[in-house]
């Protein structure tokens, strides 16, 4: 099976202005329509078999309308994961609704979302969160650089120290164009790592070179739609030198056992 862990999508009413205003801040065009519709038909012309739709809430008004759209889907290749904001003001009670409703894990960009990972409110997120849902974390830069960075690899090893119980997937190998740090920080570490905008970017042999020596077996394909396509992440896994049971843990396998399905 192959299971795109980092994919982003919008309902049809906000779809047009959400493009609009991401393209503005990111600098980047879509490569598809990003409604569940365009990613299902994307995802048979790739070959993907399942995929995570990643929630963000920008403003803490957001999580719960969010929250109640992308769970309520009932498209069985879409796993939903939530979004969380942790100026909400009612985040623990947020934390519980997910759960009942059965999501594995929540995504969070706090470049996107407008707030600091040394934020008191920050921390009591991650405790309330504890190891009941997976935390997809944005790693590294933008795509149209940034000053003031927050999940710099630094930052990322502090909170993973401090909340040991969480289970992080890091995107973009740990910290887009931020390599240095995460081969220096956390390569080794308890963790895992999202392989999703990177090839073509990262040079192969380095992309390879930190997937092994963080563990293959901690390592989660993703193509970060709509902004690359999920047949050039596949391309770049197929260039990689990795046995047919490394490569099929890396495209599906990794995320199915973190998700407990087997």
């Amino acid at each position: 099976m192959v299971f795109d862990s980092h994919t982003h999508i919008f309902s049809e009413h906000v779809v047009d202005r959400a493009m609009e205003a991401l393209g503005e801040r990111y600098g980047a065009a879509p490569v598809a329509r990003a409604t569940p519709k365009g990613l299902l038909g994307h995802m048979d012309e790739s070959g993907v078999d399942k995929a995570l739709v990643l929630g963000v809430a920008t403003k803490p008004s957001q999580v719960h309308t969010i929250n109640d759209w992308i769970t309520s889907l009932g498209e069985p290749r879409l796993v939903p994961f939530g979004s969380l904001h942790p100026h909400a003001d009612d985040i623990a009670d947020e934390i519980e609704r997910l759960l009942d409703l059965g999501v594995k894990g929540v995504k969070l960009q706090p470049h996107f979302q407008d707030y600091e990972l040394d934020d008191p409110a920050v921390f009591r997120m991650f405790e309330l969160i504890g190891d009941r849902l997976i935390v997809l974390m944005h790693g590294g830069q933008e795509i149209i650089p940034i000053e003031n960075l927050q999940p710099t690899p630094r930052r990322l090893l502090h909170l993973h120290e401090t909340f040991p119980e969480v289970r992080f997937i890091l995107a973009h190998l740990g910290g887009y164009l931020e390599w240095d740090g995460v081969e220096e920080m956390l390569v080794g570490r308890d963790l895992h790592l999202d392989a999703s905008y990177i090839f073509g970017i990262c040079p192969d042999e380095r992309i390879g070179k930190i997937m092994r020596d963080h563990g293959l077996e901690k390592i989660i394909w993703g193509s970060d739609f709509p902004w690359q396509t999920q047949a050039e992440g596949l391309e770049g896994m197929a260039r990689l030198k990795l046995s047919d049971e490394e490569r099929a843990g890396v495209l599906g396998g990794n995320l199915r056992a973190l998700l407990g399905e087997g």
